[in-house]
């Protein structure tokens, strides 16, 4: 028998203000975890990365699944704030269509494991994707940055005798799309590279214009664009895949000044003022 006041303790839930038992976020919980020795040491092995109040999972979904629940009101704060097409038809969370079950998710999900799939390691997880009637937009979610490091980049190499899973696969990537191979110092944005490289296959199968969003904390705008001036300006058929950062507090004005009221509207802006915090 788990104790009740365990079950209190690591029920995510309580961080969570809307659709709380939606199945996508049970995977979620279980699959990304404070999982160290260290972790369990200081007393919150296992839980949920998603109970983190300023965690930018969390954050995504009690944002975007309220503005998606919201209905025509939170779809057009979502066109207006990534600046894209009105009507954004699909969004994908980490993936998975959690409100039509539409044929998209599977696609995606056929394109990385028949791409990324052809070696063992992690497989990349888009944070979000909006489809509209004209483009597919992947939005790569970071919210608190740690010193001047790239929240993009893989792991460094144990053993530089050895090709590791990311040299496999970015090696796949410049075969699919030889402007890639312009790239130097790749393993800094090579997250960043893996949203562009879906962002083009899906778009393509969908026949929609692809775009790549970071969606930042402004307070590390500075910084992060160090790193991503690297392949900021990279084109496709003579046409920028890679846009302007759209940051958390653009979201936060946007909503604030809409004249929409929602019922989640103020709990939004709440979640998004603390975990910029």
């Amino acid at each position: 028998m788990i104790p009740e006041c365990l079950k209190e303790e690591y029920d995510y839930r309580k961080n969570i203000i809307i659709d709380e038992n939606n199945p996508i976020l049970i995977w979620k919980a279980w699959r990304d975890r404070y999982s160290d020795e260290k972790h369990w040491k200081a007393g919150y092995g296992g839980k949920a990365y998603l109970s983190s109040p300023n965690g930018e999972d969390a954050l995504t979904w009690n944002v975007f699944r309220s503005l998606q629940m919201a209905g025509n009101a939170g779809l057009d704060i979502i066109s207006e704030v990534f600046r894209i097409s009105k009507e954004v038809k699909t969004i994908l969370f980490w993936g998975c269509d959690v409100e039509c079950h539409g044929e998209e998710q599977q696609l995606l999900n056929i394109l990385i494991r028949t791409i990324d799939g052809k070696y063992k390691g992690t497989m990349t997880e888009p944070d979000l994707v909006f489809i509209t009637d004209r483009e597919v937009v992947f939005v790569e979610c970071k919210l608190n940055q740690r010193g001047n490091t790239s929240p993009w980049k893989t792991p460094d190499k144990k053993d530089k005798d050895k090709i590791d899973g990311a040299d496999k696969r970015f090696a796949i990537y410049k075969e699919m799309f030889p402007e890639l191979m312009c790239i130097n110092d790749w393993r800094n944005v090579y997250q960043l590279i893996r949203q562009y490289v879906y962002a083009r296959a899906l778009g393509e199968q969908l026949e929609k214009t692809p775009l790549v969003i970071p969606l930042v904390n402004e307070n590390y705008e500075d910084k992060l664009f160090c790193h991503y001036s690297k392949i900021k300006y990279i084109t496709a058929n003579n046409k920028p895949i890679f846009q302007k950062f759209i940051t958390w507090q653009d979201i936060g004005k946007v909503i604030s000044d809409s004249k929409s009221n929602w019922s989640n509207k103020e709990k939004v802006l709440d979640k998004i003022e603390k975990a910029l915090k």
